[in-house]
This record gives C-alpha cells, sequence and structure tokens, in this order.
C-alpha cells in the first residue's frame, strides 16, 4: 500500500513527503490513511497455495459448477454427500481472561503447550444423515483407548503425519460404502476438494 500511494503520488504530480530512497510513504501516513478510511482493517491473510489460487478463476468455477448441476440432477438428495476433512487441536486456544494493570504475564492451565494435530472426516448428506467420523491421530500405532466417547461406528486411523494420504483415503472410502451401501443401481455422488490424497 505505501509503495503504491508513492507511486500514485509521483504518476500525478502531487507534492509529498514520501521518501524517494524507499520509494513508498511512511508508516505514519499508512496508519494514519487506515484510520480516516473506516472501510479498512489490517488482517492477517489466510495462507492460500498457487495451485489453489490458479485453480480459483471464473472459468474453472464455472466449469465446476456445470458438471456439479449435471450429476446432481441424476442423484437423489439421499445419496448425495460432501465429504470434507477438519483438523482439530488437543490444546485449545484461551480466552481472553481479566487481569489486573500492569501484569506481565497472564497464563492458563491448558493438556500442554504444543498440541498435536488430529484430522477428522466427515460426510453428510442434505438430509442430515451422516456418515461416521474417521479420525486420523498422528501417530504410528493406533490404541483404542483413543477413540473412548466417539460416536458409534467412528473409526480411529494412526497416521504419521495427522494428515490424509492416498492410503488412509481408500480405508477411509471402504468405510464410506460399509455405510452408505452404494450400489450400480443405486449409486452416491461424493463431493469433495480436489486435494492430492483424493486422487486414488
Amino acid at each position: 500500500m505505501r509503495s503504491l500511494a508513492f507511486q500514485l503520488a509521483e504518476l500525478n504530480g502531487f507534492e509529498n513527503p514520501f521518501s524517494t530512497k524507499d520509494k513508498m510513504a511512511g508508516k505514519d501516513w499508512a496508519i494514519a490513511f487506515v484510520k480516516r478510511r473506516t472501510e479498512l482493517s489490517l488482517r492477517s491473510p489466510e495462507a492460500t497455495s498457487l495451485a489453489r489460487a490458479v485453480g480459483f478463476n471464473r472459468v474453472q468455477v464455472g466449469k465446476f459448477f456445470g458438471l456439479l448441476k449435471d450429476e446432481v440432477t441424476k442423484h437423489t438428495a439421499s445419496n448425495i454427500f460432501n465429504v470434507d476433512e477438519s483438523e482439530i487441536t488437543t490444546v485449545q486456544k484461551p480466552v481472553r481472561v481479566l487481569a489486573k494493570t500492569g501484569c506481565k504475564q497472564v497464563g492458563k492451565v491448558v493438556s500442554s503447550e504444543k498440541g498435536s494435530t488430529t484430522t477428522v472426516v466427515c460426510a453428510m448428506n442434505p438430509l442430515g444423515v451422516y456418515v461416521p467420523p474417521m479420525m486420523l491421530f498422528k501417530r504410528k500405532n493406533m490404541n483404542k483407548n483413543l477413540m473412548k466417547g466417539a460416536p458409534d461406528g467412528a473409526e480411529g486411523v494412526p497416521s504419521p503425519t495427522g494428515w490424509m494420504d492416498s492410503t488412509i483415503f481408500v480405508k477411509y472410502l471402504k468405510h464410506f460404502v460399509r455405510y452408505v451401501k452404494p450400489s450400480e443401481s443405486n449409486p452416491c455422488l461424493m463431493i469433495l476438494d480436489g486435494h492430492a490424497s483424493h486422487n486414488v
């Protein structure tokens, strides 16, 4: 933004106190500009891979929804499932607490300082029917105690990284088929993202 402000000022011949050496506006100018423009705020961007950014354009999105429309009309709502993975952590981020002014350090007890990633794979259809989740634990061997209190039919799988890979995705497909029971006469539509692990 500071660089763009400098370029616009130079192009339009506006007098300005900007640094010709750095070729950008100063930090004070940027802070004052954001304060004046109430519709703007400083935000942390979400990391987006180059592949996702390149694939997310009008042509590709139009093509996707065209294919989706054709496929959805071939199935009933009970046989259309949206499948997605979500990361959960064993250590929750503490919420803000009230503390005396001047306190340099305020602590809150959590299970540990660093948590391990657990991935949960879920599938649900438009009628609200869901397939019991599959949980991917970051470990080499599965411990059945990790599944205590899990929903009926949920399956736990060890994953060295805590993430989905092609081998585990095949296991999930078998888990999915066991509950949904698709067949040649009663096919099922699975809608999922284009993650590399889903290409099997």
